[in-house]
C-alpha cells in the first residue's frame, strides 16, 4: 500500500518534472529556432514540433498530472478533486487529455527515425517524404493522440461497475472515497452472479486500439533505427563525395534519437506495458511503491537533454546561453603586433562548423 510520503512523492514529481519541463523544452525551441545548421533542412520543424508538444505536454501534467493505479483486473487514471479547482467534468476532461497526450508522445517517437532513415535514403525520401508526403509525420501522430483520447472517453469512462469495483482499493491506498474523483477506467474482466469471469467488450476493444499505436510505434522505431544503423556503419565510410560535417552530424542525430528512445522506453513504454498487461491476465500487481505516475511525470523534463548535449550547434548554443546569463564572456587572446595576422586563423577543416544533411 502506498505510504502518504510516498504519494506526496509522486506529486512532487508531477509539479517539478512540469516545472522543470516547461524550462527544458523551451530552451530547446530557442536552440532549434536560433541555432540549428543551415542545411538542417525541413527535420528542423519536426524536432520543433515534437518540442512544442512536450511543451504542452508539460502544462497538462502540472494542471492536471492525475493518478495512476492498477488493482485486480482494472486499470484508473484519476484526478482528486480535493486538490482541483474546476467541475467534475472538466476534470475528466483533462484527464482524457493527459491520456490523449501520452498517445500522441508513443506515435512521435516512430516519425522521427522515418524521418531520419529518409535523410540518409534518397530513394526512400522520394517515394515516401517527399512534398506533402511528409506532413503525415506531423497528422499521423495527432490523430494517434486524439484516437488514444477518444477511445478513454467513450470506452473507458465512469460506470456504477467500475466505481463499485475500485471503490475500496482507493479508499485503502489512497484514503479517497471514489466520489472524490474524476476518472477514467478499464476492468477487463467482470464476474457474473455466479462468480464466473467474461471478457468486457469495451475495455478490451480499447486495449486493443491502443496496443496497435503502441505497437506501430515501436515496430517504426526498431525497424528504422536499425536501417540507420546498417546504413550509418557500412555506407557512410564508404562514400567519399559526402563531407565529414555530414556524417557528423548524422551519427549525431542518430546517437541522440537512440537515448531519446531509451528514454520513453523505461519512462513510458514499459510502465505503459505493466498497467495494460496485467490487469488484462487479471494479475494483481500490487505494487507498493507505485512509481509509474512518477517516470510518466518525469520523461518530459529529461527528454530534451539528449538533443541539447549531443547536436553540437545546440551545445554549443547552450553554453553561450549560460555565460551570457552568467555575465560571462568568452576569453579573448591577446594579439601580439609583431606576429602577422594570418597566424591566428585557423585551417579551414577546423573553423568551418557547418553540419548539412540532405
Amino acid at each position: 500500500m502506498p505510504t502518504v510520503q510516498w504519494i506526496q512523492l509522486e506529486e512532487t514529481s508531477k509539479i517539478t518534472g512540469g516545472s522543470i519541463s516547461v524550462i527544458t523544452n523551451g530552451l530547446l525551441m530557442y536552440l532549434i529556432l536560433t541555432k540549428s545548421p543551415s542545411k538542417l533542412g525541413s527535420y528542423k520543424w519536426l524536432m520543433l514540433y515534437t518540442s512544442f508538444f512536450e511543451f504542452f505536454y508539460a502544462f497538462v501534467n502540472l494542471f492536471a498530472g492525475p493518478f495512476v493505479h492498477t488493482y485486480g483486473s482494472a486499470f484508473i487514471v484519476f484526478q482528486d478533486m480535493n486538490t482541483f479547482y474546476f467541475s467534475h467534468h472538466v476534470a475528466q476532461f483533462l484527464v482524457c487529455l493527459y491520456c490523449s497526450c501520452f498517445g500522441f508522445s508513443m506515435a512521435i517517437f516512430g516519425g522521427h527515425f522515418i524521418y531520419r532513415y529518409g535523410a540518409i535514403d534518397s530513394q526512400f525520401y522520394q517515394k515516401y517524404l517527399s512534398g506533402f508526403k511528409q506532413s503525415l509525420l506531423y497528422i499521423l501522430p495527432f490523430c494517434y493522440g486524439i484516437l488514444w483520447g477518444v477511445i478513454c472517453w467513450i470506452y473507458y469512462g465512469e460506470t456504477p461497475d467500475r466505481t463499485n469495483y475500485l471503490r475500496e482499493t482507493l479508499l485503502s491506498n489512497y484514503r479517497l472515497k471514489i466520489e472524490e474523483c474524476a476518472y477514467i477506467s478499464a476492468r477487463f474482466w467482470v464476474s457474473d452472479k455466479n462468480n464466473y469471469l467474461f471478457p468486457d467488450f469495451d475495455s478490451f476493444f480499447g486495449i486493443g486500439v491502443m496496443w496497435i499505436i503502441l505497437g506501430s510505434s515501436m515496430i517504426s522505431v526498431i525497424y528504422f533505427g536499425t536501417r540507420c544503423y546498417r546504413w550509418l556503419t557500412k555506407k557512410l565510410e564508404m562514400i567519399e563525395n559526402i563531407s565529414d560535417s555530414i556524417k557528423s552530424l548524422q551519427r549525431q542525430l542518430f546517437n541522440a534519437l537512440l537515448i531519446q528512445s531509451a528514454i520513453p522506453l523505461f519512462l513510458m513504454y514499459m510502465p505503459a506495458a505493466m498497467v495494460f498487461v496485467f490487469p488484462m491476465l487479471n494479475t494483481e500487481l500490487n505494487l507498493k511503491y507505485p512509481f509509474i505516475g512518477i517516470t510518466i511525470a518525469i520523461y518530459p523534463a529529461i527528454d530534451p537533454f539528449p538533443t541539447i548535449i549531443i547536436i553540437k550547434s545546440y551545445r554549443r548554443g547552450f553554453y553561450e546561453l549560460l555565460r551570457c546569463l552568467t555575465g560571462r564572456q568568452k576569453n579573448k587572446v591577446a594579439v601580439n603586433p609583431n606576429v602577422p595576422s594570418h597566424a591566428y586563423t585557423l585551417p579551414m577543416s577546423a573553423s568551418n562548423s557547418i553540419y548539412v544533411t540532405n
